[in-house]
């Protein structure tokens, strides 16, 4: 997208149960681009095998992107890994192997499904994934959380088409937020995120989300950063709040004004609109699980 190659982007950025995506913020800054759209979207997992002999049992190894498994420890705790110690005298955690994506862990697994090693991997991917690949899924729905969603981003340049068009993602989003995200680099000294914060919060404005990152420095340091600023130990602080309705230009510039005067750096990534879930959290129930395991 930065280099001009595509015009829009779709990445995610966090997972309502193992968290945030620190790869895609570090991108963020790296390039520039702004954020255009965001979307909800909910994550059914299922744990998928080249081969469905032995079931839960046959499977060694677990492949997939490390949020994923994250987001789905409770069925490799609780149901997987005792299966597999019944079958085989294996001591410690199940093995896990990291991939960049759910179809990336499909595609591996279903590659290499056929030789001895491979053969006991088994990939947390989605059920088209694992379709797509032609691999027998052992269990479904094996999330943490009964209801679980992964916020993603539409990314585009700063200037040129996209950004002087409507947005296409979400679309249909019905009464969407209006949200607004940005990136700062503060002082380090008593009282900076407390100055930060008190720019929204003294005009009633709610702050979403916070997220730190480490502060890079020499050639992979944020564009922009005065030279000399970065230090072992020092932060990004990454940003969202939601939009005032009829907020207006004049009151959104006096905002990032005083948001300046209380940083040494700054990066807007432009507002959007924001379609999520909230829904309250609630657990996989041991019914659920029961029902997992009847179907593997």
């Amino acid at each position: 997208v930065a280099s001009g190659k595509a015009l829009y982007g779709i990445v995610p950025i966090e997972n309502s149960a193992s968290g945030t995506l620190h790869s895609t913020y570090d991108l963020l800054v790296e390039h520039d681009v702004v954020i255009g759209g965001e979307l909800g979207v909910r994550e059914v997992y299922c744990l998928c095998k080249k081969s469905g002999e032995k079931g839960l049992a046959g499977v060694r190894r677990v492949v997939s992107h490390p949020n994923i498994i994250a987001a789905c420890s409770s069925f490799i705790e609780t149901r997987l890994t005792p299966a597999v110690r019944a079958d085989a005298d294996i001591a410690g955690p199940l093995a896990t192997l990291a991939t960049r994506s759910t179809t990336e862990a499909a595609r591996r697994v279903a590659d290499r499904g056929s030789d001895a090693e491979g053969s006991t991997d088994a990939a947390i991917a989605t059920r088209e994934a694992a379709a797509r690949f032609n691999l027998k899924i052992l269990a479904e729905d094996i999330g943490n959380d009964a209801f679980l969603e992964t916020r993603y981003i539409l990314i585009h340049r700063r200037v040129g088409t996209a950004a002087t068009q409507p947005t296409p993602f979400p679309r249909d989003a019905v009464s969407p937020v209006r949200k607004r995200s940005a990136c700062f680099a503060l002082r380090n000294e008593p009282g900076a995120i407390f100055k930060l914060l008190s720019c929204w919060a003294l005009r009633g404005i709610n702050v979403l989300k916070v997220e730190t990152r480490p502060l890079a420095g020499g050639h992979r340091a944020p564009p922009g950063l005065p030279a000399g600023t970065a230090r072992l130990w020092d932060y990004l602080f990454y940003v969202d709040y939601a939009v005032p309705p009829g907020h207006s230009t004049e009151e959104s510039t006096r905002l990032w004004d005083a948001l300046s005067e209380f940083s040494l750096w700054q990066r807007d990534f432009g507002a959007y609109p924001s379609q999520t879930t909230r829904a309250e959290k609630q657990a996989q129930s041991w019914e659920e699980m029961v029902d997992i395991m009847a179907k593997a």
